[in-house]
């Protein structure tokens, strides 16, 4: 694209000193979405760029919580980025952080989101009376009829026109068309996946813990990392069902070591029942959470052999970190699934309600081999 055909044009980005980049941040979407920030950054290295991640929702929700901090430890490991404002609690709270944003007195504010996109230009415009604010949207409510009633407070809405994209497109061609048609970031195709970044130290404290958990020297094993569990019921396996799968990957990893990976919430009742299973087998199984920093589960990831997953981050930092995975994924947007390849392979609920529960432990199973064979 044409620098003057971009929304923001190129002397709009010549004069900002300070963008902002609001976005209801999951892990999986900075993973992808990052690319294109540090892209962005690199091509106006005078910009201050900050990310605002806040849900809105102004809940004390643990799990919520929990993510928005983890997110937000990852982004301050990126010399690219500047100030990260987190989920808040409360409504006090969440009027507080727009008044720290306030402060910073931002040029260019682009806001990114699918149903939070209005409020969030509200919010921008709290934040920065004066600044240039891009909406982008994923759909036009009511095809685009009252854009300038609903988006009042944003000076330019781009919603993306997927037909433009390949049928078998993946959620990097959706980020690059956006950012490329905001302030023309340009990126080769090949740049567009990403990259898992690992600090050395967390390698170390990585094998520690693994040296810790496995501790039979003589029974080091294969290692699996394993997640049942995401925020939507619909897309979660059941732990019998990943307890059904150990128990047939032990025939033919006997010396296998499985970590099952959990939120905070859910540490103490998995504890549990593992404790039970293992109690009546051989198997060695632990239970992972993140403890203290983020990149405690990427760093574990890596050292895997072979990741088995439900859609969840995790299938995408396994994927990122080239690790052989098989990911469980309802049939709902395609376009989140890792490109197909020997290492990489998605299973589709298909069958009963398309629930991920529905994919059977036996299919699971079959495709392992395959893989391994």
């Amino acid at each position: 694209m044409n620098k003057n055909m971009a929304i923001i044009s190129a002397s709009q980005l010549q004069s900002c000193q300070r963008m902002l980049f609001m976005s209801p941040l999951a892990l999986g979407d900075f993973l992808y979405l990052k690319t294109f920030l540090i892209a962005l950054k690199a091509q106006n290295p005078h910009i201050t760029l900050d990310i605002w991640l806040d849900d809105n929702r102004c809940t004390d929700t643990s799990w919520r919580l929990s993510r928005s901090a983890i997110l937000q430890q990852w982004i301050a490991s990126d010399s690219s980025f500047n100030i990260s404002y987190g989920c808040t609690k409360s409504t006090s709270d969440h009027q507080a952080q727009i008044q720290q944003a306030k402060a910073n007195d931002y040029d260019i504010i682009i806001c990114h989101s699918a149903s939070k996109s209005a409020r969030y230009s509200q919010i921008a415009r709290e934040i920065a009376p004066k600044a240039f604010i891009v909406s982008s949207i994923t759909k036009q409510p009511y095809n685009g009829l009252f854009n300038r009633l609903i988006f009042r407070h944003s000076d330019h809405v781009i919603a993306l026109d997927t037909s433009e994209l390949d049928k078998n497109h993946h959620i990097t061609d959706r980020f690059y068309a956006v950012f490329n048609k905001i302030c023309n970031v340009t990126l080769d195709k090949s740049q567009f996946m990403p990259t898992l970044d690992i600090p050395n130290q967390m390698d170390s404290v990585s094998k520690k813990w693994l040296l810790n958990k496995f501790n039979n020297q003589d029974r080091q094993g294969k290692l699996y990392f394993l997640n049942h569990l995401s925020t939507n019921t619909k897309k979660d396996w059941h732990l019998s069902q990943l307890f059904e799968l150990i128990t047939l990957l032990a025939k033919v990893s006997t010396d296998g070591r499985f970590i099952i990976n959990v939120t905070k919430e859910n540490f103490d009742e998995t504890v549990q029942k593992v404790n039970e299973f293992t109690s009546q087998t051989s198997f060695q199984v632990v239970v992972f959470t993140v403890e203290d920093h983020f990149f405690e589960l990427p760093s574990l990831i890596s050292l895997s052999d072979f990741v088995i997953t439900v859609d969840t981050a995790i299938l995408h930092f396994a994927f990122a970190a080239k690790r052989p995975l098989i990911s469980m994924m309802r049939s709902k947007k395609p376009y989140w699934a890792p490109p197909a390849s020997k290492q990489s392979h998605v299973l589709y609920a298909t069958e009963g309600k398309g629930h991920v529960s529905d994919i059977n432990v036996e299919a699971v199973y079959q495709q392992y081999l395959t893989m391994v064979h």
